[in-house]
């Protein structure tokens, strides 16, 4: 069957056609900046749909669904985004509503991190295990649960926010408002910014060289490139991010018992400087029999996720639609 997936994440926004199966026919990419406020960025949605059915000689009538990740916070009960902090223009704005009467399709939202959970439990190398958590180690640390195969919404759609568990009261301000949030410590923005001061009290830091000079420049990519350069402030700076890291996905551990934990882009991209002193710092914060039996690996996806996260949206709803 056809559907439409539609990934609206902070810097861009793939709209793809795919399949039941994970087959993605075609795909349209914009900048997310190109959509402007909801005024403008609603029809450019419907707009680009439109372009990618029509040059695909299908009929939207021959679409059974669409799913729609977007940035959190979300409420899938009045089908309305909320507050998303990188598209600060589009606040409670009822976008299934929209897309449902200009469509006339059934729509299907949630959250991006819901979303990539559902992919990895309905594509991914985890596919269709009892319990997984999917954490997108991105710019931010989102995180999608699933529990008995149904994704873990939670009463006010928070299920899943492991991303601002409190690791050390502490430690660096959170961009949610809250300190020592986990990714205040694991969060690719949090890390650029806590990285950019303490490269200003050293500078003698090849991360400095791969900036260019440029403090406001630093961010992963360049940490990554230090680390693998063995600078001293990199590694120093890799071993704390690799404990908060563990200490995190420990909590998990001990508290959901998952059959597997797939982890997003900076494991995916960094496969052997994440995984090896990951697993072996993870004995410290997480007991044995549930750690032996998860799969904690880097997610096989690719940059297809986004895309295939969006479809699995619309193949969970449609199958709700049954019951």
């Amino acid at each position: 069957m056809d559907l439409i997936g539609v990934d609206i994440g902070g810097t861009k926004v793939s709209i793809c056609l795919g399949d039941s199966e994970g087959n993605i026919h075609a795909s349209k990419r914009v900048e997310t900046a190109t959509l402007g406020g909801p005024e403008t960025g609603l029809p450019k949605l419907v707009e680009l749909i439109g372009h990618l059915i029509r040059d695909e000689n299908i009929e939207i009538e021959d679409i059974r669904g669409i799913g729609l990740a977007v940035p959190g916070p979300v409420s899938t009960k009045t089908e309305r985004i909320l507050t998303p902090p990188n598209m600060p223009e589009w606040v409670n704005v009822p976008i299934v509503q929209y897309l449902r009467e200009k469509l006339g399709r059934l729509v299907f939202m949630d959250n991006d991190a819901n979303a990539g959970a559902l992919g990895e439990w309905e594509f991914g190398a985890a596919k269709h295990l009892d319990n997984l958590v999917y954490l997108t180690m991105s710019t931010g640390m989102g995180g999608g649960i699933i529990v008995d195969g149904k994704i873990l919404q939670g009463a006010t759609d928070t299920g899943g926010e492991v991303g601002h568990y409190v690791l050390d009261p502490n430690g660096p301000k959170c961009p949610c408002g809250q300190t020592g949030c986990f990714e205040a410590f694991c969060g690719g923005a949090s890390v650029a910014h806590t990285l950019q001061q303490k490269v200003k009290k050293n500078q003698k830091s090849l991360i400095l060289k791969e900036v260019e000079g440029k403090i406001e420049n630093i961010d992963m990519k360049s940490l990554i490139a230090a680390v693998k350069k063995s600078d001293s402030l990199a590694l120093e700076f890799w071993e704390e991010y690799i404990e908060r890291l563990a200490q995190g996905i420990g909590v998990l551990l001990q508290t959901l018992n998952p059959d597997a934990i797939i982890l997003g882009t900076i494991a995916t991209h960094n496969k052997e400087l994440v995984m090896q002193p990951l697993r072996q710092a993870l004995p410290r914060y997480a007991w044995k029999a549930p750690l032996e039996h998860c799969r904690i690996e880097p997610s096989a996806l690719g940059s297809d996720l986004g895309k295939l996260g969006a479809l699995a949206l619309a193949i969970h709803g449609l199958k709700e639609q049954m019951f």
